[in-house]
Formats: structure tokens, C-alpha cells, sequence
């Protein structure tokens, strides 16, 4: 019991009271059992921008007004090792949140959590963690909002850990098992003051989950661009599906990789795009003159692209291979020996 009351001591830190209260010993209570009118269900939101590499959480709000955001928790599903282990310990660390609006702290569950505590772990949560994020009670000023218009809450970094990140579902079976054996309740909510103006108390805002609550990471394989048009990890909106480079032939940040390097007969290119569009690889000379083209100009899909090319009686001499995208122009240096 000592146990159990030192966890759920931690989470009140983090969890969303919204005069819902506690219940019993340690019950983090995401959700009254009796709603106002005025209680009005809203979306929340994770998106992945592939420019910065951040996941954002938004809360998208069900009115037109002046909003000030008073509570708020966020449950967050990720792979194990999605961030660094804590020193001393296999725990997934904290997620390296940057504030938007609000001041948001993260607490994480995961089974290495519960066996350090002597604790009998879920089979739910194998090979996942649970981050349970919550605004601490100090209300902030959101200002003018539109409703079905998104507002940012909180971002934090992607990593290369494969997997899919997504919004933990009231009911499902990890928050059951969590509540049932641990009686902390993992859920999304928000309490808003809406107007701001004198005498209007916050009310609470029960979450549904958005359409843009789940991204996968991918491992996509080196795809030969002359055999397929495009590649098959692509990005979407709706359930976004991110293709990450990380296999034994990786090419890290570059996007463009040419080797030997000298070469003499053949080149072997590896290129990433991060946009679907027109794409295409030409060998240049140092005046910029097209000596070979070695992959023409055609629709890429988003993904790590690899093929080998025979050099076309290209004289010794020092080249270019050009790649030109929808966002992206890299030339690296070649060497021709012969």
C-alpha cells in the first residue's frame, strides 16, 4: 500500500483534478460522473512536422472564444525506447517537452516502473510506455480561439525508435489494466475558462481522440527508384506513417550518399527523400554541363532510395552528382579514376 501511495503521489503532480477530486486511495479521477450543459467534448491532436522532426499536441476547441486554459492531461502511448533510459535504471526517460501554452511536466509508466516496485507487471503495456503529461495547475491565457481550429499545447523531439506514438483511448485495455491494478487513471482531458471575464468558473472538457492521433515510424527498405515509382513508406496525414532510414545501410542526415568515391566504372547512390514529387540524379561536370543522367527526373515517394549505376565512358576527372527535389538540392563531390 506504501508503494502504491508513493506512485500515486508522484502523479498528482501531473494529474488533472478539475474539481473531479480523488477517490478512494490514489484515484486520479479523469472524469465526472454527472456534466453540466456547458461541458463540451473536444479533440485532441498529435502531428508530426518532418521539417523539425516534433511531435505537437493540440487541443482543438468546440467554441469561438477568449479561452484561458486552467488543467489539462495528455496520455501519451510510445514505444519503449522512444527516449533515453533515466541513468540507473531501464525506464524510459521523460519526454524533452517545450511549453507552447501552458506548463506541461511528463510522468511515465511502463513496466519497468511497476517491477521496480515490486509490482506485477501488465501485459498491456509490454514492449510500450505510457506518458502521462499534465498541465500543472496555473492557469495560462490562450487568448482568442475559433472553434475546430487547432491550438498547440506542448512539442517534443521524434526519435529513430520504430514504433507508432499515439493518443491513449478512454477504455481501452493498457488504461483499464493501469486503473484496475494501480488506481491511477490514464486519460485525456482539459479544463477551460471560457469567456475570460469575472465570475465564469472553468469547466471541464472531456477529450475524444482526433483523427491525428497516431504516427508510425517506419524502417523503410533501400528502394530501386528504376523498378518502382514510388516508395513504400509514404507520409499521410490522417494516421501519419513517417519513413525513417535506420537499417544497416542508414545514411544518416545526409540525403544523398555516392560511393566508391573514386570511382572508376560504377557508382552505387543512395538518396532520401523527405517530400513526395519529381525527382531526379544527374553527374555534372565542374562548368555544370550534364555528362550522365543517373536517375531521370520522375515521381518519388517519400522514402531511402538506392541504385547502382554504370558510368557511361565518363573521362577521369573530378564530377558532381546532382540531386534536385521538391525540397531538396545536394550535390556531392566525384572523383573518376581510370
Amino acid at each position: 500500500m506504501r508503494t502504491i501511495t508513493s506512485l500515486t503521489a508522484v502523479l498528482r503532480n501531473v494529474a488533472l483534478i478539475a474539481g473531479c477530486g480523488f477517490l478512494g486511495i490514489g484515484f486520479a479521477v479523469a472524469q465526472c460522473t454527472v456534466k453540466t450543459a456547458k461541458d463540451q467534448t473536444v479533440d485532441f491532436r498529435l502531428t508530426y512536422d518532418k521539417t523539425t522532426q516534433r511531435i505537437t499536441a493540440w487541443y482543438i476547441p468546440s467554441v469561438s472564444s477568449t479561452h484561458r486554459l486552467v488543467t489539462g492531461q495528455f496520455s501519451i502511448l510510445t514505444p519503449n525506447g522512444f527516449t533515453m533510459p533515466e541513468a540507473g535504471s531501464g525506464r524510459d526517460s521523460k519526454l524533452e517537452i517545450t511549453n507552447i501554452n501552458g506548463s506541461w511536466q511528463d510522468f511515465v509508466f511502463d513496466n519497468d516502473l511497476f517491477t521496480s516496485k515490486a509490482m506485477s507487471p501488465l501485459a498491456a503495456m509490454e514492449g510500450v510506455a505510457v506518458h502521462q503529461v499534465g498541465m500543472a495547475p496555473q492557469a495560462v491565457e490562450v487568448g482568442a480561439v475559433t472553434a475546430g481550429v487547432p491550438v498547440p499545447l506542448f512539442s517534443f523531439p521524434s526519435t529513430g525508435q520504430e514504433g507508432v506514438i499515439r493518443i491513449v483511448e478512454s477504455g481501452e485495455k493498457i488504461q483499464k489494466e493501469i486503473l484496475n491494478k494501480f488506481g491511477s487513471n490514464i486519460n485525456n482531458e482539459i479544463s477551460i475558462q471560457s469567456p475570460v471575464k469575472a465570475f465564469v468558473r472553468a469547466e471541464s472538457r472531456y477529450c475524444k481522440n482526433d483523427s491525428q492521433n497516431s504516427i508510425e515510424f517506419k524502417k523503410p527498405g533501400l528502394v530501386d527508384p528504376n523498378a518502382v515509382t514510388t516508395a513504400p513508406s509514404k507520409s499521410t496525414i490522417a494516421g501519419q506513417t513517417v519513413g525513417l532510414s535506420t537499417t544497416d545501410e542508414e545514411i544518416g542526415n545526409e540525403q544523398l550518399l555516392v560511393t566508391p568515391n573514386p570511382a572508376t566504372t560504377e557508382l552505387t547512390v543512395r538518396y532520401q527523400l523527405l517530400t513526395a514529387g519529381n525527382a531526379g540524379i544527374d553527374l555534372v561536370d565542374a562548368q555544370g554541363r550534364t555528362v550522365q543522367t543517373l536517375v531521370p527526373r520522375k515521381h518519388h515517394g517519400i522514402g531511402t532510395y538506392q541504385l547502382k549505376i554504370t558510368l557511361q565512358e565518363v573521362a577521369a576527372g573530378m564530377y558532381f552528382c546532382s540531386l534536385k527535389g521538391e525540397d531538396v538540392q545536394k550535390a556531392v563531390k566525384v572523383m573518376i579514376a581510370k
